[in-house]
């Protein structure tokens, strides 16, 4: 997400990996105590399987599960097929901003990344503070 202003991110922000076919919202099962507003602020350490689900199919160097998934379209045709993602990420989000602490760890922005092991680079698409 770019565009010159940079946000923070707080819980339901949607991000995407460019190895991806579905963008997914960011979750935060218990609040770190901060806030933007009544919504939940996140940090650089928000990156396990209860913050982030997988991203439909991978188009990266993810392992085969051994059986394929298939995007349906609205219409009931057959749109893509292929290996089911499996976020594995490693290490915490970069480009979070360490002068702004949340539980004592830097706060995640529309400017944070996080690399998957398979290849794929997740940014966010927006912040979660938008109105739904």
């Amino acid at each position: 997400m770019s565009g010159g202003e940079n946000y923070y991110i707080v819980r339901g922000a949607k991000m995407k990996c460019d190895k991806g076919t579905h963008a997914r919202k960011i979750n935060l099962p218990v609040s770190h105590g901060s806030y933007v507003g009544e919504k939940p602020m996140m940090n650089k350490t928000d990156r396990k399987e209860n913050n982030i689900s997988y991203f439909g199919i991978c188009h990266g160097e993810c392992p085969s599960s051994g059986e394929n998934i298939y995007l349906i379209s609205e219409d009931g045709s057959k749109t893509d097929c292929g290996k089911k993602c499996c976020v594995k990420i490693l290490k915490d989000w970069e480009n979070a901003k360490k002068d702004t602490l949340v539980e004592g760890e830097a706060a995640l922005t529309t400017d944070s990344v996080l690399m998957c092991k398979y290849g794929g680079k997740i940014k966010f698409k927006t912040n979660g503070q938008e109105k739904e």
